[in-house]
């Protein structure tokens, strides 16, 4: 019987699944990538600041690298949007991490424009550093999209309100991309380095890189279409909020055919990740203005809420495929409030699908679709 490692969290978990039932598993391989860590590394330590995006494994993995310099006093500034976050996770950083977030408040009658705060446009050389990702929304998020994101004030709002739709658009440049990236481009003296991983480790760094050549940097993947998929959305810095791993996993939906049903392997122990999922739990949203939502950027609504586009992935996910999700959330959430439904392992989540499909269906396995690029044969 075929054994499947999952990432969930900082942990693996194993997926049982008889042969007769498994059809294609999708993981990355360990492979040489190109040899820049050595240069990133060293462009960073002559840097007046590092930008530190996320968290996400490959981009921990650089700033290990980069720890060295700093515990020797003689290294760029570290920010981050959690500092504590960070230091756990790179010990030897502890106590010398700067906690930043986004620009502060305009004045009145510009609240809703994009603003830059004074860490961004200070005169000195920046690297901002981050992990690529699939995303329905910008297409990919890389480090141009994630330093807009974390620190250009109301980029999220902008990009979303200028989206063209909110139909889920994983590694297509869309024109939420091009808005973000010409926010990040506004910062003075600024490097993007974006690291493309490889089971969760960097496979490649790519410096100033165009959209383009950092998709082609995923790994591909043509998949023939299934009735059902387990998908992990890649462990920790991936599946850490319900809001990250929905979004990763547009990425591998391409394997799956429409009414399927989906296995979400996501822990998320930082809970449900987004403004916008929130209301919806706590019913301070109807589902009314969810299902407008689904209808593209202003969806009937005065005032954006940060991850509203959520929503409407959340809508079209519920119309075009039945979910079932293993993670930490209480179920409550994921049945009553999301319309999701929800089991406490992998063998019972298996054993209904196959109830409801067929004791002979065949379950494609994707196992970080944060690192995967898929294609229907």
């Amino acid at each position: 019987m075929p054994e499947i490692w999952v990432p969930y969290g900082q942990v693996e978990t194993l997926l049982t699944i008889q042969a007769e039932n498994l059809g294609t598993v999708v993981e990355p391989v360990e492979e040489k990538g190109n040899d820049e860590m050595g240069r990133v590394v060293d462009k960073a330590r002559l840097s007046a600041a590092v930008f530190v995006c996320d968290v996400k494994p490959s981009t921990i993995q650089i700033l290990k690298e980069l720890a060295v310099a700093a515990s020797e006093g003689t290294g760029p500034k570290i920010m981050a949007p959690s500092a504590r976050k960070l230091e756990a996770l790179v010990p030897e950083l502890r106590g010398k991490v700067l906690q930043t977030s986004q620009a502060p408040k305009q004045v009145k009658g510009q609240e809703d424009e994009p603003s830059w705060g004074e860490e961004l446009m200070s005169e000195g050389s920046k690297v901002f550093v981050a992990t690529a990702s699939p995303d329905p929304l910008f297409g990919i998020i890389d480090a141009k999209v994630a330093a807009s994101l974390n620190w250009v004030g109301n980029s999220r709002r902008v990009s979303a309100q200028k989206a063209g739709s909110f139909v889920p658009s994983p590694f297509l440049r869309t024109d939420a991309y091009a808005v973000v990236e010409e926010l990040s481009g506004r910062i003075p003296r600024a490097s993007f380095m974006t690291a493309v991983p490889r089971h969760g480790k960097v496979w490649s760094v790519l410096e100033d890189a165009p959209f383009d050549a950092i998709c082609n940097g995923f790994s591909s993947v043509t998949l023939s279409q299934s009735k059902a998929m387990v998908v992990g959305a890649g462990g920790s810095g991936y599946d850490d909020t319900l809001s990250s791993a929905l979004r990763i996993m547009w990425g591998a939906l391409s394997g799956l055919r429409k009414s399927g049903e989906i296995l979400l392997f996501a822990e998320c122990s930082g809970g449900l990740g987004s403004r916008a999922l929130e209301m919806l739990v706590e019913g301070r949203i109807s589902e009314e203005a969810a299902k407008r939502a689904a209808a593209g950027p202003g969806g009937g609504r005065e005032k954006y809420v940060d991850g509203i586009e959520e929503l409407a992935y959340l809508d079209r996910l519920k119309a075009s495929y039945d979910v079932l999700l293993l993670s930490g959330l209480p179920e409550v959430y994921s049945r009553s409030k999301l319309g999701l439904g929800s089991a406490r392992g992998s063998a019972e989540a298996l054993g209904r699908l196959l109830n409801k499909l067929g004791r002979s269906t065949k379950v494609n396995v994707v196992t970080r679709a944060s690192e995967i690029r898929i294609a229907s044969a």
